[in-house]
């Protein structure tokens, strides 16, 4: 049986080793966090995430997720920018939002059946031709693997050691970013709420259970933030009197101490999904910037992908093979994402008013079209890894069958 050693236990990380687990792939996770914790605030899932974990069979309790329902776009006057409708309606899928670490423990309960080691760091991959892949983690120690899959994020370990130069290089989007929940039944807005204010936007979030997930974005030079900027204090005067709504989240998420976690938003300038035995995923293979709410799909999907893939190729062209079928598809959204968070952040009377008027102007079909077509393919493919799934369980059963009655 081949073994295969994932290294990153983050949602990318996660669904692979389920959808592997389920293939009956002898698989391990490797993370070098010291405990399972998720960082992090809030994250959307979208349709063609949510039909992947279905086709995976994970679930997370009713109590933990909260339908997106309508969202509403404005401009620095409060002012709607597209219709605000109920993103999901008409997909067999749900939209929601979900606090980072429910998800995560709703993926490891799935992945149950799978060995996870915490406190174990990767330094070191080399691929031995016939030979499989040689694991070097920081304790001295070596492993032999026969596949190496690289989801740990962005800053990966994993591409530094196999990628070239030109493919290692992050881009900084001009944009930094704040992000944060707190438990507020009482200032809970009916809708999720994004505000494009120039050079800044703001979003806030509803969460189950009385959460909310706020994020607020920045022009900025890389780096320029001073230290504090996990501190809310500092952050307040930057954002104030743009929102009431948030006014009153900050000041309460002060008289709380509740912590920020900030970063400036960075992508990938190529994509990548590795070479020979070792094969990249999620942000490791292609990081974007978060203006569609798609990257942690994009990590879902390449998992279902590699599922696809699993048994139809060798294991030397598995990393080819997943890059064929998912390059021009997540270069689509990397794109996407990019051009929508740098016209977002548009300056300018005149400029920022064309703008305006243009997503104003925008038929809804057209909207929903687009939003359909970021959907469909995520959807297809976990249409594709349920009916493989499907068809692995029942050879099983005839297996066993078989088995019993020879017996």
């Amino acid at each position: 049986m081949k073994r295969v050693l994932i290294v990153g236990a983050g949602i990318g990380g996660l669904t692979a080793a389920i959808t592997l687990e389920r293939l009956g792939v002898a698989v391990e996770i490797v993370e070098r966090a010291p405990s399972f914790r998720a960082l992090g605030a809030g994250i959307t899932i979208q349709p063609n995430a949510t039909a992947v974990l279905d086709a995976l069979g994970v679930t997370l309790p009713a109590d933990d997720v909260w339908p997106m329902g309508k969202v509403a776009m404005l401009d620095a006057r409060g002012r709607p920018l597209a219709a605000n409708d109920d993103v999901s309606e008409g997909s067999p899928f749900p939209s929601y939002s979900v606090r980072r670490p429910d998800l995560h423990e709703a993926l490891r309960a799935a992945a149950s059946g799978v060995e996870l080691r915490l406190g174990v760091e990767v330094v070191g991959v080399r691929p031995r031709p016939g030979e499989g892949v040689e694991v070097e983690l920081a304790s001295g120690a070596r492993e032999r693997w026969d596949l190496v899959i690289g989801a740990d994020g962005i800053h990966s370990a994993i591409r530094a050691a196999i990628a070239p130069p030109e493919s290692r290089r992050l881009r900084y989007s001009g944009q930094t970013c704040w992000r944060l929940s707190i438990d507020a039944p009482d200032l809970v807005p009916e809708t999720t709420i994004e505000r494009w204010i120039p050079g800044r936007r703001i979003g806030v979030v509803p969460l189950s259970r009385g959460g909310i997930y706020v994020f607020l974005v920045e022009s900025a030079p890389q780096g320029s933030v001073a230290p504090g900027s996990d501190d809310v204090a500092p952050l307040r005067p930057r954002f104030a009197a743009f929102d009431p709504r948030l006014d009153a989240i900050l000041e309460r998420v002060e008289a709380q101490g509740i912590p920020v976690h900030h970063g400036d938003l960075l992508d990938h300038e190529r994509l990548d999904y590795g070479r020979d035995r070792v094969l990249l995923l999620g942000d490791a293979a292609h990081a974007m910037t978060p203006n569609m709410g798609q990257g942690a799909a994009m990590a879902i999907e390449d998992a279902a992908a590699l599922g696809l893939l699993w048994g139809e190729v060798s294991l030397d062209e598995l990393p080819a093979a997943l890059a064929a079928r998912r390059l021009a598809r997540v270069a689509a959204i990397h794109r996407r994402s990019w051009r929508i968070g740098q016209v977002a952040h548009w300056r300018g009377k005149i400029r920022c008013a064309l703008r305006d008027l243009l997503l104003r102007l925008t038929p809804k079909s057209v909207t929903r079209r687009a939003i359909r077509d970021t959907w469909t393919p995520g959807i297809e493919l976990s249409d594709a890894l349920r009916a493989k799934l499907a068809r692995d369980r029942g050879r099983a059963v005839e297996v066993s069958t078989t088995s019993a009655t020879d017996a």
